[in-house]
C-alpha cells in the first residue's frame, strides 16, 4: 500500500475531487492535512453543494 486515494464527496454523494498522496513519501496524515488537500473554494457543480466528507483507500 504506497498510495492513499482521497475522495471528497458533497453531501448529495457527488464524487467533487480526488487527490492522491504517495505515502513513502508524506508518511501518515493526520485528518486536518487531509482537508487542506481539498481546493479551496471547492464546490460542487451538480448541486453546488459546499458541505462535504471524505473518503479513503489504499493503492499499490
Amino acid at each position: 500500500m504506497r498510495k492513499l486515494v482521497i475522495t471528497f464527496v458533497c453531501e448529495n454523494r457527488h464524487d467533487v475531487e480526488t487527490v492522491t498522496v504517495d505515502l513513502s513519501r508524506k508518511g501518515e496524515l493526520s485528518e486536518e492535512e487531509i482537508w487542506q488537500m481539498q481546493s479551496r473554494s471547492c464546490r460542487c457543480r451538480k448541486c453546488g453543494s459546499a458541505r462535504f466528507t471524505y473518503r479513503t483507500r489504499y493503492k499499490d
